[in-house]
């Protein structure tokens, strides 16, 4: 599957088989471009989503080994979930959770505000609860290295999950793990087409390459676990890059700064 917009180019990728538990992500990547004769150019981001790092590393845990303590009792009550899943949350989180919905829980962890921390119960094996990946930036930047070797090409690597968007129906894709670009561009003190200086824009664009990307990989029996977006507007390097640097202090964010005052205004 492909898409085209301009000069932006989007590919899907199948995987040869289900990647399962050990599996090399990255030997299913290479076999998946070379079957498919597709020839990478230089500045091509290879995005992969993090539920097949997941498999690889086996990132997860077996349900029946949960021990569920009384918040996540009372929480799995809210949520109307599986109090096992809802103990994994608060263990990913560290406790730092926002409330519920039905079947999501706003939680915080070091990739930012998710439903359920990330954990997923699709696509993996039964009993089992999938977690994100440990590092996902050293992944990325290991399988970088690997392709840049097979194909002799300069490339990026994006490593993505799924999250929705405040008040708004449907997911969509961000990146956790980033190799060989900035995943910022930084559009402060740029004039726009009214002579109007920007002073906070900041394009994600680490994050708009993984939502590019995830039309054409999809969300869930479609088997493209991998895609390649040529002609994003990417700053190329070989120096060690990381998705942590998009995040901003808690005070700053339109989202969670508000939200954070309304919850300990509640407390009191």
């Amino acid at each position: 599957m492909s898409l085209t917009v301009d000069n932006l180019h989007v590919y899907g990728f199948q995987s040869p088989q289900i990647i399962g538990w050990g599996d090399s992500v990255t030997e299913a990547l290479i076999q998946s471009l070379q079957s498919s004769n597709f020839q990478l150019h230089d500045g091509d981001v290879v995005v992969i989503t993090s539920k097949v790092i997941s498999m690889e590393e086996e990132s997860s845990v077996w349900l029946e080994e949960v021990v569920v303590s009384d918040k996540a009792k009372a929480l799995a009550t809210t949520s109307k979930m599986d109090p096992k899943v809802v103990q994994l949350v608060l263990d990913e989180a560290n406790g730092e959770v926002y409330g519920a919905v039905f079947h999501a829980i706003l939680a915080k962890t070091p990739y930012g505000l998710s439903a359920n921390a990330g954990i997923d119960l699709s696509n993996c094996p039964d009993g089992y609860a999938l977690l994100l990946p440990r590092k996902p930036d050293e992944s990325a930047e290991k399988i970088r290295n690997e392709l840049q070797k097979v194909f002799d090409r300069k490339l990026g690597v994006l490593i993505t999950d799924s999250r929705t968007i405040p008040l708004k129906r449907g997911t969509t894709a961000i990146a956790l793990g980033v190799a060989g670009f900035h995943p910022l561009i930084d559009d402060r003190g740029k004039k726009d087409l009214y002579d109007y200086t920007m002073t906070i824009t900041t394009r994600a664009i680490a994050d708009n390459i993984s939502s590019v990307a995830n039309m054409v990989m999809g969300e869930t029996n479609e088997r493209r676990p991998f895609a390649v977006v040529r002609g994003a507007d990417i700053q190329l390097t070989d120096e060690p890059v990381t998705m942590q640097t998009t995040l901003m202090p808690e005070d700053q964010c339109l989202y969670f700064s508000p939200l954070l005052n309304l919850i300990r205004g509640t407390e009191k």
